[in-house]
């Protein structure tokens, strides 16, 4: 009877697992489509996102210094593989130029947290869809065995 109970009790978890996975898609990330700026003290930092026609999000990243020079700061995309969704950041320059998967392990009340703990630092990126003009962005991890939390505030660029 134990072994009964065990059985059922894994095939439950398993298949709400699967089904929490299954219920975000792709298009749960529409809201990213569009430009986001967040204001620093040495300018503004730009991400833009748009779908593609191979059914991928890609975005770019890069700064704006107050004297309107722009710098790159990586590209990203955000896809869906083996039936797990992944946020795929390629960072430029300054020994930060590879490529490291993140895998959605949470989307709940328009927040999404991709994460890979095998990472030095950041372990996890989520971002807070908080409005259709704000999304609140951060990265956070252990470094040095301490935890650190950085948050990007951006706001949906208008058009002119």
């Amino acid at each position: 009877m134990k072994q009964k109970l065990l059985l059922f009790s894994l095939f439950f978890v398993l298949c709400f697992e699967s089904n929490a996975q299954q219920r975000t898609s792709l298009s749960d990330f529409d809201f990213l489509k569009g430009s986001w700026t967040m204001n620093t003290a040495k300018g503004r930092i730009v991400e833009s996102w748009k779908m593609s026609k191979d059914s991928r999000m890609y975005g770019i990243s890069f700064s704006i210094s107050n004297a309107g020079d722009s710098t790159l700061l990586e590209t990203i995309k955000i896809y869906e593989s083996a039936g797990s969704i992944y946020y795929e950041p390629t960072g430029n320059g300054a020994g930060n130029d590879s490529t490291v998967s993140f895998k959605l392990v949470s989307a709940e009340d328009g927040i999404f947290v991709f994460e890979n703990k095998n990472h030095d630092f950041p372990q996890r990126i989520s971002y807070h869809f908080q409005s259709a003009s704000n999304v609140l962005a951060w990265i956070e991890g252990t470094v040095n065995g301490k935890f650190r939390k950085i948050e990007f505030p951006y706001s949906r660029e208008k058009l002119n």
